[in-house]
């Protein structure tokens, strides 16, 4: 007989990668069918209780807080697994930083440790979210906001000041980037090479990135935009920023724009930008076709291989 066991930790966050690997070290140990550490939003709940993990307590949590569910073959098991999940979460956790453990408790105690940084990424309940990037913001940072759950004003109000002063707000809900062959959140570990890409799509900029890797070339920046930068409401402003600096990065020669299904409108406002490119410029919105004629350095791709054979200049081999 399977045994439910859910614990709740009020008011705690951790992002997301940092529990996935404890869920993934819980899963291992003997006599557990399935877990999962997640914070108590609507959604992530949905995610658990579809497990068959989510019992009466941990749908009681609230967005600000975290859950550990659990779903074992004994109760001897899942007591053992809760023991194991809390050793995970006490332990300490900090950056080797000149060979102390650091974990600076503000943006401004950072600032002041690395005061050559220009950018900072963001990963706090969306509550939070859009007040730290503000202040990342007004300290001269780049920001990327790995945070969900931050409203379409917050998202469109911290775009428009990052324009003002000259710097990219990447996201809210952006999951993965590249900057200068770094990888950020849930990048993969890609070759160095000549292609940006550019996407409001994290899995989209994740697959188009192995892809081109894997046939032997490699990538200058990915840069997320968050998944609603081409609603009509944003109107692309991270979008047509990224395409403003990849077509000055001297390390990019041409260009993928990945994106979600977005409006006519936002579709034509960002071709109307690529046709000023001086790079060829590839683009696949997904669902998206463009009825007049395109400029001579633009290609639109239907599906996400389609756009990196474009760039390849051949086919995919098959796997």
């Amino acid at each position: 007989m399977m045994v439910v066991r859910n614990e709740v930790r009020k008011g705690f966050y951790l992002d997301s990668v940092s529990l996935m690997r404890s869920a993934r070290a819980l899963t291992a140990l003997p006599g557990i069918e399935e877990a999962g550490l997640m914070i108590g939003t609507p959604s992530n709940k949905g995610i658990l209780r579809e497990a068959g993990v989510l019992n009466d307590v941990g749908e009681q949590a609230g967005p600000g807080d975290l859950i550990i569910a659990l779903r074992a073959s004994s109760t001897e098991a899942s007591e053992a697994a809760m023991v194991e999940a809390r050793r995970q979460l006490d332990r300490p956790r900090g950056t080797n930083f000149g060979g102390t453990s650091w974990r600076p408790h503000t943006l401004r105690g950072a600032v002041q440790q690395m005061p050559d940084a220009n950018i900072a990424l963001i990963s706090v309940p969306g509550d939070f979210a859009a007040a730290e990037a503000r202040k990342a913001l007004r300290r001269g940072l780049n920001v990327m906001i790995f945070s969900d759950n931050v409203s379409m004003a917050d998202e469109v109000g911290l775009k428009r000041e990052a324009r003002d002063l000259g710097l990219l707000v990447m996201g809210p809900d952006c999951g993965t980037s590249i900057i200068a062959g770094v990888p950020l959140a849930f990048a993969n570990n890609v070759s160095k090479g000549d292609i940006g890409v550019m996407g409001a799509s994290g899995t989209g900029i994740q697959e188009v990135t192995c892809l081109i890797t894997n046939a032997g070339q490699g990538i200058s920046h990915a840069i997320g935009t968050g998944g609603r930068d081409l609603a009509d409401e944003v109107g692309g402003i991270t979008t047509l920023m990224a395409l403003d600096l990849l077509d000055r990065d001297p390390s990019t020669r041409q260009i993928v724009l990945v994106s979600k299904p977005t409006t006519p409108h936002v579709a034509k406002v960002v071709l109307a930008r690529a046709r000023e490119s001086a790079k060829p410029i590839t683009i696949c919105i997904i669902g998206n076709t463009f009825e007049e004629a395109l400029p001579p350095n633009v290609t639109v791709a239907r599906t996400l291989a389609e756009a990196a054979e474009v760039v390849l200049g051949h086919k995919l081999a098959p796997y």
